[in-house]
This record gives structure tokens, C-alpha cells and sequence, in this order.
């Protein structure tokens, strides 16, 4: 948007435009607002010309809005919560308002390593946060973040080259993996490490993961044989059945003792020679969310590499 038609968009514009999208109709929004529907029609061209492009898409009878419409809404309204805020704040009728993070996380990102990762945004001391953490799959996720709809997207993969242009990856964290079971596991299974994995009942991600892979290829390489007994996209029931004897689990050491400790687990052993990266993905905006910006600067802040981006 060019400096001139910014400076002609105004509350009005954003007003009719908003409960034009909740009535669907032109003429039902001009009742609304007890104007004339050419006043309502002529806001709304004009908010459109300011944008450079259409914000609804006619279907049917009704007025819907299309993909950039749905962005335009939720600006538009989050810019009217803040000029109430604001107004509250000034008359002395209200409080700072909170800070709003909203992030995404894939089910294969052990929840003990987001609450880790997530530190450094949320237990500061001010402003207040409200907090909101959604699971899913990667597509569903990135697919909300590029709808604005969360602010981040924790996962295990860095981003397919196709939506680098779209969102940017940065990777948090690259722990190595550590091999824990219940004592009567651990002890049934001794030996130098890995070769006590050989034999040994085993919980793994489900296949179609890419930590599964490099454990797969870990094992090949290192002539072992756990019997896999169980495969699970969720890492905190994959770490419940471990903790009732079900079978030895592979968990980041970032959070091993916590594992350990919360599931009475004990150690089999460690290697660095596999990885379980977390990496947040964040759309591509003009200016990063602040907290966002914590959560990167709290690791290297380094884009990965899928990303080509330096900050």
C-alpha cells in the first residue's frame, strides 16, 4: 500500500467493511448502520482501492469474503479491539492489555521441549501473556499460520522449499537422543550401549516421520535389532506406555531427566550421532511478532537453512 492511499484509509473504511463481512450483504449493512447502501458500497470500494484488490467474492446472493477479505477482517478487528483498549487505558478504565501468542505444534514435538523452548516468551515478568498452543499436523498448521491464525509453528522438519517465500524457519534447538526404559527394562538389558538395544521391546515414531528414518539408519549402522512393539504420532502417550514397561523409548536429552523423573524412567545411554531438531516456522510479515522475536533470540536465531534468510 503506497504512502497516499494509506493516509486515506480511515475507521470508517475498516467499520462499514467489517459488518459488511457479518451481513454478507450491502444493503443488510447499510440497515445496520442506518446509512444508504451507495454510502456503505462507496466505503468499502474504497478500502478495496487503498489495497489494490478485491476483498469479496459475490456467491450467491451473498457477499463473501475471499482469501485477502479473511486477512483484512481479522487486522480490522484486532485494530478496533486495540483503539477500545487504548480509549479504556487513557479514561483510566482499564488495564495494559495482554500480550497474544498464539503458537502451533506438530504431535512428534515432546511437549516437555516446548515447554522449554517456549520459556523464554512466556515466563517473563511483564507484559501479561495469554497464551494459546494448538496441535495438529504440519500442513493444518502451516496452513493457519499462513491464514494468520497463529503466530508459530513448532516442528520437527524444516520448511519444503515451495513455501520459503511464504514463512521463514529458524531452528531452536538440535539436542541429541537419549534411550530410556523402566528400571526392570534397564536392567533385563545389560550391556555396553547401543548393543543392549538389540532384542530389546522399543516404542518408536510412526513411520512416516523423519526421526523414525534416522533411527532406522542408526540401527542398521550399528547392527542392532530392537523389537518394535509400538509406533505413535503423540510423544507424550508414546512416553505414558514407556513408563508401564511397554518398551525402551528414544527422547531428546534436553529433556531426559525430566522424562526420567515424570515417568520413572532410567537411562540406557546417549548418542549424538542422531538429532531431534525443533524448528519454529514463522510467516513472512514486514515485522516479526515481539514474542517471536524472544523465542528466537532466547537460541541462535539462525534461519535454518531451508529458509536462505539471515536476521
Amino acid at each position: 500500500m503506497s504512502e497516499q492511499a494509506l493516509r486515506r484509509l480511515n475507521f470508517r473504511h475498516l467499520r462499514y467493511f467489517m459488518v459488511v463481512a457479518s451481513t454478507g450483504s450491502v444493503t443488510a449493512a447499510a440497515a445496520r448502520l442506518h446509512v444508504a447502501p451507495q454510502t456503505v458500497s462507496a466505503q468499502v470500494l474504497a478500502l478495496e482501492q487503498a489495497f489494490g484488490r478485491p476483498l469479496f467474492a459475490r456467491v450467491g446472493k451473498r457477499l463473501a469474503l475471499n482469501v485477502d477479505g479473511e486477512a483484512a477482517l481479522e487486522y480490522a478487528q484486532a485494530i478496533f479491539s486495540l483503539g477500545e483498549e487504548l480509549g479504556d487505558l487513557l479514561s483510566g478504565r482499564g488495564e495494559p492489555r495482554r500480550q497474544r501468542l498464539r503458537v502451533g505444534l506438530t504431535d512428534s514435538i515432546p511437549k516437555m521441549m516446548a515447554l522449554k523452548l517456549l520459556e523464554p516468551a512466556v515466563f517473563r515478568k511483564s507484559p501479561a501473556l495469554e497464551l494459546s498452543c494448538v496441535e495438529g499436523g504440519l500442513n493444518e498448521l502451516v496452513g493457519r499460520a499462513l491464514d494468520h491464525q497463529l503466530d508459530a509453528v513448532l516442528a520437527d522438519q524444516p520448511l519444503p522449499p515451495e513455501l520459503s517465500r511464504s514463512l521463514r524457519d529458524y531452528e531452536l534447538a538440535r539436542p541429541g537422543l537419549s534411550f530410556v526404559a523402566t528400571p526392570e527394562l534397564v536392567d533385563r538389558h545389560r550391556g555396553r550401549f547401543p548393543q543392549r538395544l538389540d532384542g530389546m521391546p522399543f516404542l518408536s515414531w510412526s513411520s512416516d516421520s523423519s526421526i523414525n528414518l534416522s533411527l532406522q539408519q542408526w540401527f542398521a549402522r550399528h547392527e542392532v535389532r530392537p523389537e518394535i512393539v509400538g509406533r505413535f504420532d503423540d510423544s507424550a502417550l508414546m512416553k505414558a506406555f514407556a513408563g508401564r514397561g511397554l518398551g525402551a523409548i528414544a527422547v531428546p536429552t534436553l529433556v531426559e531427566r525430566d522424562a526420567c523423573r515424570q515417568y520413572g524412567l532410567k537411562p540406557l545411554g546417549r548418542t549424538e550421532e542422531l538429532h531431534h531438531p525443533v524448528y519454529l516456522l514463522v510467516p513472512t510479515r514486514l515485522r516479526l511478532h515481539p514474542l517471536v522475536e524472544l523465542l528466537i533470540a532466547g537460541k541462535s536465531g539462525a534461519p535454518s537453512s531451508g529458509s536462505r534468510r539471515k536476521t
